[in-house]
């Protein structure tokens, strides 16, 4: 390299095609920016570590567990987050459409979210019908969606989710954000 050469972050980015992060302990690690999109990192601590701008598309975190850490802005399309620990993860993807979640309290325990993750979600519950016990029971959806989306944002919210097929898995993604975004809702 000649003298005032530039150094692009590009330079500095690992290859980590041939690692493997399975059944590891790393602590407060900066993957921010690289490609760790189908790696295998199943059942391993990640603890305080940055994955922000980081590229886990069909990375199998699977009973790994990520206190503390950062996805900002990273890609977890198709991420495989089964029976793992996001507790007090700062979880901002800008795409997570087709994630795999487990239902636990240490999934989502102190999880930081965005206002728009947090009602993409909510969304979810919306999709389902709550059984009424008695005659006098609240309808549930309806309170939700008045009580916390409004009409407009949840017809946009519901008319993006049709689009996509869901399956089991909770997914959400940039399409969302650009919907809403324009609308004020972010």
């Amino acid at each position: 390299m000649s003298a005032g050469a530039i150094v692009t972050p590009e330079k500095y980015k690992k290859d980590y095609r041939a690692v493997n992060l399975s059944n590891q302990k790393i602590y407060s690690k900066d993957f921010s920016g690289q490609d760790l999109s189908k790696l295998k990192m199943r059942n391993s601590l990640f603890y305080q570590c940055n994955f922000s701008n980081a590229d886990l598309t069909e990375t199998d975190c699977s009973g790994s567990e990520f206190f503390g850490s950062s996805f900002v802005d990273a890609i977890c399309y198709r991420t495989n987050f089964a029976d793992a620990k996001l507790a007090g993860a700062d979880f901002r993807p800008k795409d997570c459409f087709g994630i795999t979640l487990t239902m636990t309290c240490k999934t989502f325990d102190e999880m930081k979210v965005s206002p728009l993750w947090w009602l993409g979600l909510a969304t979810f519950l919306t999709m389902m019908k709550p059984v009424k016990v008695g005659a006098k029971d609240e309808d549930l959806v309806d309170k939700l969606i008045g009580g916390v989306f409004g009409a407009e944002r949840y017809v946009k919210l519901r008319a993006l989710f049709s689009k996509r097929e869901f399956g089991l898995v909770i997914g959400m993604g940039l399409a969302l954000i650009g919907l809403l975004s324009g609308g004020g809702f972010a």
